[in-house]
């Protein structure tokens, strides 16, 4: 498989990994145009719950603002501290907006606390998504539920991000950054049949290439970072 450059030229894996990880942060080159850039300090605090579990319920809260992108990345980084977009500047105090709408995140905050430690301790990932799917509040599909598998495994399962994506398939398919088309893919919905499969599905496909790709180094926070960057050119 081949590593490209934004302009096409052939490049280590490596060198990839860095070129489009580091991009991610603002501060750094922008190697995509336009492409947002993000805080290196939030990041950070997520990694830590990344590594050692979710610990309390403002935990999750951050964990639903760094992916939703409800964060100022910028003062974040100025102030050392999580600052959330208008919509959810009350989130630690469970007082947020999605879409226009009330979201009932305490609620799932509280959900997710009273089963974390089952959840830990499920040896099937489909079984965790499942017992998420109980919760079901307006807001929280499929992509949230498994980037919520992906903290309670310790990244042991991917993130899903659909320019995540779209990166890995080019590489796989040896798409040129810009030349090459892929096709949007949504992920089944989370009442449907079909979500009750979907570590077996779709989800399986994304893992299998990626460790295709990138090895043991699949589930790497460098890697995920490099993915959602460079997706973006497609």
């Amino acid at each position: 498989m081949k590593f490209y450059d934004k302009n096409g030229n052939e490049i280590k894996k490596a060198d990839f990994i860095k070129m489009y990880s580091d991009s991610y942060f603002i501060g750094n080159d922008r190697v995509v145009p336009r492409v947002n850039q993000n805080s290196r300090y939030a990041e950070e605090q997520v990694e830590d719950i990344l590594e050692n579990g979710i610990k309390t319920p403002i935990d999750i809260v951050h964990i639903l603002a760094w992916k939703i992108g409800k964060l100022k990345h910028s003062e974040c980084d100025s102030k050392n501290k999580f600052v959330y977009s208008k919509d959810w500047k009350n989130a630690e105090e469970m007082e947020v907006w999605l879409k226009g709408k009330k979201f009932k995140v305490k609620e799932f905050c509280d959900f997710v606390m009273d089963n974390l430690s089952d959840m830990e301790n499920y040896s099937n990932p489909q079984d965790v998504l499942n017992k998420l799917n109980e919760c079901s509040i307006d807001g929280i599909g499929p992509v949230y539920m498994i980037t919520m598998l992906y903290f309670i495994s310790r990244k042991k399962y991917p993130i899903y991000d659909r320019f995540a994506l779209k990166a890995i398939e080019a590489i796989v398919d040896e798409k040129k950054p810009c030349k090459g088309i892929i096709k949007e893919k949504i992920l089944p919905d989370k009442n449907s049949k079909k979500f009750e499969k979907i570590m077996e599905t779709d989800m399986k496909d994304y893992i299998d290439n990626l460790k295709k790709v990138f090895g043991d180094e699949f589930n790497d926070r460098d890697v995920d970072r490099a993915l959602w960057v460079y997706g973006h050119m497609f």
